[in-house]
């Protein structure tokens, strides 16, 4: 259980990886730019991140009998598109930025690192390429639930990680995570319903994220941070999911869909006050200027669809395996194992 938790707190992180490259250049085109440029870099893993968290709820529409329980390990995987892992500068309406050399075209941080463009700053010497991405396309999101029969034809579930830290190259990260649902099998309480080869339940659920990272080793000779160790890049994401489950089972062989409404939302703060350095030479003399930005960024990512997924569940004795595929705002895959006793 310790392993699961700890891989899922890395995973949560996957969001945060602009910290450990050198994204925060985006600081020297102004507040302004840097939101912008931001947004366009981070969406890919905000959305994902959304999805993976409003994975994983059920494989069944059946409830449990009255105290009743399960626990369920599963890890989804969510996709991230072609079109994602890359953003095109030139249609972002940058005020003070512009593209020097190496094209318009820049990886997300989901894309690969082959072609980064050198950006540069109106009247000023200051130039740097595009960050890295990640060069990984496929977002892990491990999960750890636990489900009870507490009311008649009623499943409640939970899922929580307590806070948890993590060292970066000295700067710390830390992330907490809790999540319930419900489901509701009201096909038991309508005698014709009930009567039909199948099982039918609503469901809803909501989680909440929240993780925070210090970016202390970022700073540099361009990008002064304040010594007060308040520079944050902090993340919330709270997520619903909601709609109707319909199950078969065959033995033992289950195959179960739902179809729902996903909503996510994710907001990412940059937070603490930062000096761009910036050294001029005029007539022979240099001058160094400073421009203080203080909480430059602070980015809302907001995703709302239609929730459609599948899938198929095995059941041995206590155990279950079970596997699925959902497409919300990108298609992901989801797989895991249950123990439990109706």
């Amino acid at each position: 259980m310790k392993k699961v938790r700890l891989v899922l707190c890395l995973s949560l992180f996957s969001l945060m990886a602009f910290s450990q490259t050198d994204v925060v250049e985006f600081l020297k085109g102004g507040k302004a730019d840097a939101n912008t440029l931001f947004r366009a870099y981070l969406e890919p893993y905000a959305f994902a991140l959304g999805d993976g968290l409003n994975n994983g709820w059920y494989n069944s529409a059946k409830t449990h009998k009255l105290f009743g329980f399960d626990l369920t390990v599963s890890v989804s995987a969510i996709q991230i598109p072609e079109e994602s892992k890359t953003f095109d500068i030139s249609k972002l309406s940058l005020e003070k930025m512009y593209v020097k050399s190496g094209g318009n075209i820049a990886p997300t941080v989901a894309g690969e690192s082959n072609s980064r463009p050198l950006l540069g700053v109106k009247d000023s010497p200051i130039e740097f390429n595009s960050p890295n991405g990640a060069g990984m396309d496929m977002v892990p999101v491990p999960m750890v639930q636990i489900g009870f029969g507490l009311l008649p034809h009623t499943d409640v579930i939970g899922r929580y990680v307590p806070e948890m830290k993590y060292d970066n190259d000295g700067d710390e990260m830390k992330v907490g995570f809790w999540g319930v649902g419900v489901k509701h099998n009201f096909m038991e309480w309508i005698p014709v319903l009930k009567a039909l080869p199948f099982d039918a339940a609503l469901f809803g659920s909501y989680s909440e994220v929240n993780a925070q990272s210090e970016l202390n080793s970022l700073a540099n000779a361009t990008i002064e941070f304040a010594n007060d160790g308040n520079q944050l890049l902090k993340v919330n994401t709270k997520t619903t999911k909601y709609g109707l489950v319909v199950s078969k089972k065959i033995s033992i062989l289950t195959v179960f869909g739902g179809i729902g409404q996903s909503t996510s939302k994710s907001n990412v703060d940059l937070i603490g006050t930062y000096n761009i350095v910036t050294k001029l030479n005029v007539a022979g003399q240099e001058f160094t200027s400073k421009e203080t930005l203080n909480d430059p960024v602070a980015l809302p990512f907001e995703t709302s669809n239609i929730s459609l997924d599948a899938g198929i569940r095995l059941k041995i004795a206590f155990f279950s395996l079970f596997g699925s595929i959902n497409k919300s705002e990108y298609t992901s895959y989801n797989a895991g194992v249950s123990l439990g006793m109706r």
